[in-house]
């Protein structure tokens, strides 16, 4: 039987290709991303990341731990459920340092207003993130929902940055960066980061745990419930490519 996370790829492929190969990411892969306009971005995606931080909460208030203990064998799936999500909070916590540190050492501004707005704070896209995030780890909704959104979100960036990464390549962007419009910043710093086999790997645990929660859902239950991870993955794919702003 195919596994969840594989049947939500084959969903909208189309949707998710244009979600995943923004021009924005173009230009980020040709090196061709004013400061301005990646500092604008990165703005966003911290505050994004800050919203992150709730999520995680919300999704860890939903796990119960087994009452025994097994002397043997795999750890329970709870535990490794928690296991995840508490590396989740410590890879944030570390970017938004990262996030910092890069822009210090580029010159870029980290709170920049949305377009149109007078003062810093949350786009449009940002805002609907954020109130995604809050309604998948609302108490009316399942764990298995909420790590769908998880595993969704970090999937689609994770394409999305892989992309930038080809067309880096393709170009034989090499070097410090020094002539980039950004100064190297997604070249040097960025991009190897949010491409890594370290966030790979993480993405395909969240992947692995996610269709482990799913196979173990009652027949009478799976239909609706697949049902609904549907309408959340189609949300996130959505918003992906509403995140990315036009160059």
């Amino acid at each position: 039987m195919t596994s969840l996370t594989t049947h939500l790829l084959n969903l909208n492929p189309s949707a998710l290709h244009t979600s995943t190969t923004h021009p924005f990411l173009h230009s980020a892969g040709t090196s061709t991303l004013s400061k301005a306009t990646l500092s604008a971005w990165l703005s966003q995606d911290r505050l994004y990341a800050q919203s992150y931080v709730r999520f995680i909460g919300l999704l860890l208030s939903k796990i119960r731990l087994p009452y025994t203990t097994t002397a043997s064998g795999p750890a329970p799936l709870e535990s490794r459920i928690l296991s995840l999500l508490t590396s989740a909070l410590l890879n944030i916590q570390r970017e938004l340092t990262f996030f910092e540190t890069v822009a210090a050492e580029y010159n870029l501004d980290l709170q920049v207003p949305p377009r149109g707005a007078t003062t810093f704070g949350p786009s449009e896209a940002t805002h609907a993130y954020t109130d995604l995030f809050l309604s998948s780890g609302s108490s009316g909704v399942t764990l298995l929902e909420g790590l769908v959104v998880l595993w969704a979100t970090e999937v689609c960036y994770y394409k999305a940055w892989g992309y930038a990464r080809g067309v880096m390549e393709k170009e034989n962007k090499g070097g410090e960066g020094r002539n980039d419009a950004d100064g190297g910043a997604l070249r040097v710093q960025f991009i190897p980061n949010w491409t890594s086999e370290e966030f790979g790997r993480f993405v395909d645990e969240i992947a692995g745990l996610v269709d482990e929660v799913a196979a173990g859902v009652a027949g009478n239950e799976r239909e609706e419930l697949l049902g609904r991870c549907e309408r959340w993955w189609r949300q996130v794919v959505w918003l992906e490519g509403m995140f990315w702003p036009e160059v």
